[in-house]
């Protein structure tokens, strides 16, 4: 649940041990008729050794990106029509994380959140600087899990096609053409989000990634944390043929795709002996063994095996694969959080894979 910006007020005064050395000397709304500002508060904050300053205070119920750089304008603004020498702009909000962190020091605003994290400057009086204390209102965080699953796709669609699309409709057409299910819903709450972290660029007729090497890297963030939380049901079996069980998978309309190393070897940039895949159902592969066309040894190998299958549905694995010399696999976004993800030889991979995704216009594998 949000909170209200008298909450906001409320729980500062109320922690203010947290905040020490300094003291908050009232926290309320407050108009200059004569300038014509109304302000969230003007308030006049010591500290412990007689040191004293006023600060100009914009409160944010929500802290994106987005938010704060108006907010900083806000304050910009203010500043102006007050003039008051000295004044120090201050943001409060639940909490501030490491992007809005950058943000407001870019724009030389200081702020204070009520999780105990706070960055202040006065000019030529004091600096105080105090982060690491983690969220303490998860809810207030606006974005969630955008960068996973399903709604992963869209950031992906934008990677694939940096020069944009005409409506949010294209994205949607766009995403079901290559392997994926996503409703327009998604893709506008999706893009609502990303427009908030300011990732995306809108206007009437173009929707775009507004910095693909930093949506590049929110999603690889994303996938991290989505893999770390998730278990995997992951199988080994011994092949002694492995071009003759393809072609067994071909004829019998597998769904699979080489990943991680192996499909990193396919695509020339790696060398492995083993070979990894997803499946969608092992079932399909446990029948491939039951009944070859094309003759393989294909058995169980939980110790030696070098064939590793990974039964999965997500729809980032999917999206957008690709077939080079008769393999499947996956494409070269999916490969990059994989090689991202696979410490400690796959980012060493990654960066061949980074360069190929943000040099090309268009990624088809």
């Amino acid at each position: 649940m949000r909170l209200s910006e008298e909450e906001i007020r409320k729980r500062l005064l109320e922690s203010a041990e947290q905040y020490k050395p300094l003291v908050f000397m009232g926290l309320e709304e407050e108009s200059l008729p004569a300038k014509g500002v109304r302000t969230d508060a003007i308030v006049k904050v010591s500290t412990e050794n007689g040191l004293s300053f006023k600060a100009l205070v914009e409160i944010s119920t929500v802290a994106n990106p987005k938010t704060l750089l108006q907010k900083c304008r806000v304050l910009r603004d203010k500043l102006t029509k007050i003039n008051e020498p000295g004044l120090v702009p201050v943001v409060v909000a639940p909490y501030i994380g490491n992007r809005q962190i950058r943000i407001l020091a870019d724009e030389r605003i200081s702020w204070i959140d009520l999780s105990g994290n706070m960055l202040i400057q006065a000019p030529n009086q004091l600096y105080i600087e105090r982060t690491g204390n983690p969220n303490r209102f998860p809810d207030t965080v606006p974005i969630r899990k955008i960068f996973q699953g399903t709604s992963s796709l869209v950031s992906r669609a934008l990677l694939l096609k940096p020069d944009g699309f005409s409506s949010l409709y294209k994205i949607t057409d766009f995403i079901n053409s290559r392997n994926a299910n996503i409703t327009s819903s998604t893709v506008s709450k999706v893009l609502k989000s990303l427009e908030q972290e300011l990732l995306v660029d809108k206007s009437k007729s173009l929707i775009s990634a507004r910095d693909t090497e930093k949506l590049l890297e929110r999603l690889t963030e994303g996938y991290i944390s989505s893999t770390e939380r998730k278990p995997k049901k992951t199988y080994r079996f011994a092949a002694d043929n492995i071009t003759n069980l393809f072609l067994n998978f071909f004829e019998q309309q597998v769904d699979y795709v080489a990943c991680g190393f192996y499909a990193a070897k396919l695509k020339g940039m790696a060398a492995t002996n083993e070979i990894t895949i997803f499946v969608k159902d092992i079932k399909q592969v446990r029948k491939v063994s039951e009944r070859s066309l094309y003759k393989v040894e294909f058995a169980p190998d939980a110790e030696f095996g070098n064939l590793t299958i990974t039964e999965t549905n997500d729809p980032g694995v999917w999206f957008n694969t690709s077939k080079q010399m008769n393999y499947a696999m996956v494409d070269d976004i999916e490969l990059y959080l994989e090689m991202m993800a696979a410490t400690p030889r796959g980012p060493e991979i990654a960066k061949q894979i980074k360069q190929r995704i943000l040099k090309r216009t268009n990624i088809d594998g």
